[in-house]
């Protein structure tokens, strides 16, 4: 005798291969029923899908007439949605998470049915191959902004990758370079094609790509001013520029006096007429002040190997050389510059990020202020016959 059905489960039914399947209708998103069909391998999950659709049902969230799977949603948001709402830098590193740990992990599972388990799942699996916890965090942040915008169209009533444990994560000290050790790169490479690229990172702390965007046009020697207005990346195959990280990175910094004769020289030796200044001009990689040895951009991948060599080369601790930024903050965070003052050197949107990130202790410091503390407490004080 066959098995009634529960109360709530609807029509359950065993299928002649043995699966069981259930039958149940929907509200699709242009508001037309459509009558579905559900095939699991047993009663419990055909049961546990059809309280799923039913429960999203009574809540009113109207379906999707397609049925996804994870790797399609995952190229119809690529394709269709991102090109025109985030930066390219940000497309090239979602694009390529999505193709080497998404897709191979979670790709082939039906949208809808994506759990939290599954995804917990893959990023124990990443962590069993040796993959970083900042690999799963990368993986979980991608994957939670895809999952948000296919809430957005009513395909899924919750995001199961925000509910899933990220991977631990322990901050790696940044190793930095003291004055003297900055001092000695400086002088070691004062000849070198890269001198004045290197210079203006470890003075004003820019960044890489900042160093690189930097145009004739966007410096007024009359009035001792340099203008950040881009950066220069390599996006997928190309060096290309673009707009700056942040609004508060588009900023104006003095342009001290010997970096200003460096970059006259620099103009005499490469016989370059320098173009009246412009900085709101279109974005090019046309008249950049930091070029190869031959004069044309410079790849940035090229730059790293350069700075590594000429790092060991002059027997100074490797770096990366992001690392020139948190140096530039730390010595003028040792020379008393303010704060808020930094902050703004840098181009930081926010205060917390100079002081928490970008601004590191040293033994020097501490032992000065140590000292400092000894003298006030201690000075005229008999010494102790202990």
């Amino acid at each position: 005798m066959a098995k009634k059905n529960a109360n709530g489960e609807g029509t359950i039914f065993k299928r002649k291969d043995g699966r069981f399947s259930a039958q149940t209708y929907i509200t699709l998103t242009d508001g037309t029923p459509k009558r579905i069909c559900i095939t699991k391998k047993t009663r419990e999950e055909v049961k546990q899908r059809l309280l799923e659709v039913q429960t999203q049902e009574h809540k009113a969230i109207p379906f999707t007439p397609k049925n996804w799977t994870v790797a399609e949603y995952l190229d119809y948001w690529m394709k269709e949605i991102n090109p025109n709402r985030i930066r390219e830098t940000t497309y090239d590193r979602y694009e390529t998470i999505i193709r080497l740990y998404i897709k191979p992990s979670i790709g082939k599972k039906k949208l809808r049915e994506l759990g939290v388990r599954d995804i917990q799942l893959a990023l124990d699996n990443l962590k069993r191959l040796g993959k970083s916890g900042d690999t799963g965090r990368k993986f979980l942040k991608t994957l939670c902004a895809c999952l948000n915008h296919a809430m957005r169209e009513e395909i899924i009533f919750r995001n199961v990758a925000a509910l899933a444990e990220p991977p631990k994560h322990t901050a790696k000290p940044t190793d930095i370079w003291t004055v003297e050790q900055s001092k000695l790169f400086l002088d070691v490479y004062k000849y070198h094609y890269l001198y004045l690229y290197f210079m203006l990172l470890i003075t004003y702390g820019m960044r890489k790509s900042e160093g690189m965007g930097i145009r004739w046009s966007d410096i007024d020697f009359e009035n001792n001013k340099i203008y950040l207005r881009q950066q220069v990346n390599r996006i997928g195959g190309s060096i290309k520029a673009r707009e700056l990280k942040t609004t508060n990175s588009a900023r104006t910094l003095p342009l001290l006096p010997h970096i200003k004769e460096n970059m006259l020289c620099c103009a005499e030796q490469k016989k370059i007429i320098i173009p009246p200044c412009d900085p709101n001009r279109k974005m090019t990689t046309e008249g950049l002040l930091c070029t190869s040895s031959t004069n044309t951009v410079i790849d940035p991948r090229n730059i790293k190997r350069s700075f590594d060599i000429m790092a060991e080369k002059a027997g100074l601790p490797r770096i990366k050389i992001h690392a020139l930024r948190h140096t530039a903050a730390t010595i003028l965070k040792d020379l008393g510059v303010p704060i808020k003052d930094i902050q703004l050197i840098l181009g930081h949107a926010h205060i917390s990020t100079t002081m928490t990130i970008y601004t590191h202790g040293t033994e020097k410091t501490a032992t000065d202020a140590l000292n400092a503390l000894g003298t006030v407490l201690f000075n005229n004080i008999t010494q102790s016959h202990c």
